[in-house]
């Protein structure tokens, strides 16, 4: 992830779902045996090959949008409280749906009468046979109703958030949820449990047409049940997976398992619905349930798959996939009359699907794409659906943008030391000009990886490059930098002799008074390595690891033994070398340490990668906070509150460990009016570290 707070393999999953729309809409007219006056148009040309295609992107298309929709929806919340939400939904959901609507409905109705004309050779049917009746409360939403239900669902979320949070004073059921949730994604359960409750609701629906699955609710502002199920397990189901946010590499490891699955059930509800929609009600019986039950499966393991593939290879920021993300929002809200009129132009054209259906979805997308860089992403338009405008200088073709450059890589490595797995498939980066700190306990990965970076190891398996080439190059070795944790070195030279002797080795490498100048060593230029201190010879090594200018420095523990003065010294030669472009790979169990340098951060645990990101985005992982504060109250008095989950004394002031801070602030203030000095925080590093590796553990 990059600084700006993103998942941006969440990004490629949200424009891959919206763009599926599009590409569903634009496939519609081929379908085999529509019926005429259903849609704008029925295509001269039909496919089952683009029937079985459509059959198979509505089976989760959606549903893996409102999953992505429940998991944005808790991050915002957090970070901007229930009033911040809400004005921001009201920006980015509500605008969209009012304007969207009033805009875009006499345009779609205008395409359709067209269409309509043309399919009824010149005038449309009073009525069309088999058209299902108008359902209570009809009002016509077009493709706009997802954001009228995710209204309604983020309402229904936070009331029930509201109701828990009051039940659940010390939140000891929401751990219990939290427990289940990451048991049955480890096993692979949620694919089975998840669907029950739309299995159910599916089952229970007297007019449901199999084939169509999930159904649309497009025609009526009356919540239909089904969809409400369906749509708001996944709303649900997001919102409690962000709560662990470390699942998500679940996934990325499980995405083949998923995938398989997710053919196979999709195989079987062919085999069951047909190839071609069949445009009638299914009657109650065992192979209305078998199919729901198949349907639903099929649903949470086709939504898995995606975002584990995208966890998988799309975890790094792009600067394509970022555009295509922004994008898709506006091209999926304007996309649908766009859509019509091209398959009304070819629908009766002599020309076979394949030819038709690319170009439908080829120029829909051309002036799609085209209108949101000229017409949106620079105006007002781009703030009110991305929360951004983008500069106008700015408005080149993405593929024109430099892309970030990568000085060491790790792609799907495994090492083994015998019947020890060391490393499990790791993927992990430093790039240019950053900070990158990596964490784990004790027999992570850590060290291996560093060594392979060193050429000091060979993965079994996988890919190592260090500054784009092979780490055993020793070109590439003479632009790195090294500080470890154990260290021999001649204790008979002094501290000025040993930055000659390692500098000799680099090609344009500090002077000796450069070096001693940076690492405010001077003091230290004229004694014996031998004769230093603990904390001193650090200060020597770090000042031979930066010697030869290196493009990438790696530091192992780099503050051990130092006092407060020659750490905090350490800190800022640190810092000013980030700023001079140098990438820097600090481990280290000094949580502090990377909380304050780093920009990136990376934890192992077990050999994986199971969170990266920076600070904030790591702490934002738990959903604990701090308040300190002083005051006289006890330690025993304030633990006994409900939502406090544990606290400590520093001299005058206390640290409480809470759950939700709200309740416990009001109640700090009427138990002590003196009270003084309050401070809120987020959870620290150390406590997000602690909760990320425990479920590895």
């Amino acid at each position: 992830m990059s600084h700006t707070d993103r998942l941006h393999a969440l990004d490629a999953v949200r424009a891959f779902a919206l763009l599926l729309g599009v590409i569903f809409h634009a496939g519609f007219s081929f379908l085999p045996g529509l019926i005429p006056g259903l849609w704008a148009i029925v295509d001269s040309s039909p496919s089952t090959t683009l029937s079985v295609l459509l059959f198979t992107s509505h089976i989760f298309r959606m549903s893996l949008f409102f999953f992505i929709a429940g998991f944005f929806a808790r991050m915002m919340f957090h970070r901007k409280g229930g009033r911040g939400f809400w004005l921001d939904r009201s920006k980015r959901i509500l605008v969209p749906l009012v304007a969207g609507w009033l805009l875009l409905a006499p345009t779609i109705v205008a395409v359709w009468m067209w269409g309509l004309t043309k399919t009824f050779a010149g005038a449309p049917a009073a009525t069309t046979p088999n058209m299902p009746a108008p359902p209570p409360g009809a009002f016509p939403l077009t493709h706009l109703w997802f954001l009228y239900y995710l209204l309604i669902l983020y309402a229904v979320v936070l009331l029930g958030r509201a109701g828990i949070t009051a039940l659940d004073r010390r939140g000891a059921l929401r751990r219990v949820v939290d427990s289940l949730v990451r048991g049955i994604v480890r096993t692979g359960a949620a694919a089975v449990m998840l669907p029950i409750p739309l299995i159910a609701a599916l089952h229970a629906r007297p007019d449901w047409v199999m084939w169509f699955g999930i159904p649309t609710p497009d025609q009526s502002i009356i919540p239909q049940l089904a969809s409400l199920v369906g749509y708001g397990t996944a709303v649900a189901f997001g919102w409690l997976v962000h709560r662990q946010a470390e699942l998500l590499a679940m996934w990325a490891r499980q995405w083949w398992m998923h995938l398989a699955g997710a053919l196979t059930l999709t195989a079987v509800c062919i085999s069951m619905a047909g190839a071609a929609p069949v445009f009638v009600p299914q009657p109650l019986g065992l192979t209305k349930l078998a199919f729901a039950a198949a349907y639903g499966a099929a649903i949470w393991c086709w939504c898995f798959a995606v975002i584990g593939i995208a966890m998988r290879f799309m975890a790094r920021a792009n600067e394509t996939v970022r555009y295509v993300a922004d994008a898709s929002y506006w091209i999926y809200l304007a996309h649908l009359p766009v859509v019509v009129c091209f398959q009304v132009i070819v629908g009766h054209l002599p020309w076979h699907w394949s030819v038709k259906f690319p170009l439908i979805v080829a120029g829909s997308l051309l002036i799609l794409f085209a209108s949101y860089r000229y017409f949106v992403r620079t105006s007002f338009l781009g703030q009110l659906l991305n929360g951004r405008k983008a500069p106008r200088s700015s408005a080149r073709s993405v593929t024109t943008a430099e892309p970030v450059q990568v000085m060491a890589t790790l792609e799907g490595v495994h090492k083994r030391y015998g019947k020890t797995l060391a490393l499990d498939g790791l993927d992990l980066d430093v790039r240019r000009g950053e900070l990158l700190a990596v964490l784990g306990p004790n027999g992570a990965g850590k060290s291996t990886a560093i060594s392979l970076w060193l050429g000091l190891l060979e993965a079994d398996a996988g890919a190592v490059r260090l500054l784009d080439r092979s780490p055993l190059d020793v070109d590439a070795r003479r632009h790195v930098g090294l500080m470890l944790q154990d260290v021999g070195l001649p204790l008979e030279l002094r501290v000025r002799e040993l930055i000659a002797l390692t500098a000799s080795y680099y090609a344009a490498p500090l002077t000796t008074e450069e070096t001693l100048a940076l690492t405010r060593t001077e003091a230290l230029a004229d004694r014996p390595y031998g004769k230093l201190s603990a904390g001193q010879k650090r200060q020597a090594q770090f000042a031979l690891a930066v010697c030869g200018r290196p493009q990438l420095l790696f530091l192992d523990e780099p503050t051990v033994g130092l006092d407060l003065e020659a750490r905090e010294t350490m800190w800022r030669t640190i810092r000013a070398m980030v700023a001079q472009g140098c990438s820097i790979v600090l481990t280290t169990h000094y949580l502090e340490e990377a909380e304050a340098l780093a920009d990136r951060v990376a934890v192992l645990a077990a050999g994986r990668l199971i969170a990266t990101g920076t600070v904030a985005q790591i702490r934002s992982l738990v959903s604990r906070k701090e308040i300190s504060c002083a005051t006289s109250l006890s330690i025993d008095e304030v633990h006994s509150w409900t939502d406090v989950l544990a606290v400590t004394r520093d001299s005058e002031r206390l640290r409480i460990t809470v759950i939700e801070a709200e309740d416990v602030l009001r109640k700090l203030l009427a138990a002590d009016g003196g009270v003084r000095d309050i401070e809120v925080r987020q959870a620290g590093l150390a406590e997000a570290f602690a909760e990320l590796t425990k479920e590895a553990a």
